[in-house]
């Protein structure tokens, strides 16, 4: 199962992965942010997977909640957003309630014209589940000085025989990266968009066709 939105299509919803079953959830908005709360129930054995690229111009708060409910569950969620002269929040969850889960959660943005861009993770393990595995990442890069980039990336855990990490980055970008391609040959601001791309770009992969087309211009006119 495989469900695709796109701008004001994306609303608050509530979906069941029944066990054995796989399902795909794609979010792109370009224009308008998303102010909703998603919650996906994964039950034995069954996978979601997700993904949202935003290169929206307001702000707001997008919340997500996955629930891994069954032995075998998996989800994995990851986000790209460009953030410039809004503020915006992503508050995403994935609750571990069984053993032998997994759970991956990726987000990832810039900064620019006085932004402000939250990533809220938390990484949950219950007690009981035993085997569980969960990992999330959280990069921002910060181009104006007037910008805020926050991550905050948590881990609740109550039992052992677990997996559970983060890492978490905020800043501006590596001035001996620069330094580096631009020995190469680019200039400081080729070398700027060319590191940029590489924190932004990998989101394509989870889309096709058109929609695809589309997320690559929106990103090349954000940058």
């Amino acid at each position: 199962m495989e469900k695709v939105l796109i701008d004001e299509a994306i609303s608050s919803f509530r979906l069941d992965v029944n066990p054995g079953e796989n399902a795909r959830v794609k979010l792109a908005a370009f224009s308008t942010f998303p102010n909703v709360e998603i919650t996906v129930n994964v039950h034995e054995n069954a996978t979601f997977e997700g993904a949202f690229a935003d290169f929206s111009g307001n702000g707001g708060t997008f919340v997500l909640r996955v629930n891994l409910l069954g032995k075998g569950a998996k989800a994995t969620w990851k986000s790209a957003s460009i953030c410039a002269g809004a503020k915006k929040v992503f508050d995403t969850n994935i609750i571990h309630r069984e053993g032998d889960t997994e759970g991956l959660m990726e987000n990832y943005g810039i900064v620019s014209k006085n932004g402000k861009l939250h990533f809220k993770g938390t990484s949950a393990i219950e007690k009981g589940a035993k085997g569980a595995a969960t990992r999330q990442n959280a990069k921002i890069i910060i181009f104006d000085p007037g910008c805020d980039g926050r991550a905050d990336p948590i881990l609740k855990i109550d039992e052992n025989d677990v997996k559970a990490s983060h890492g978490a980055v905020v800043g501006k970008l590596n001035d001996e990266h620069i330094f580096y391609l631009c020995s190469r040959g680019l200039s400081p601001e080729q070398a700027k968009r060319l590191i940029t791309l590489g924190y932004i770009r990998p989101i394509e992969v989870y889309f096709d066709g058109e929609l695809k087309d589309r997320i690559e211009a929106a990103i090349e006119e954000g940058l």
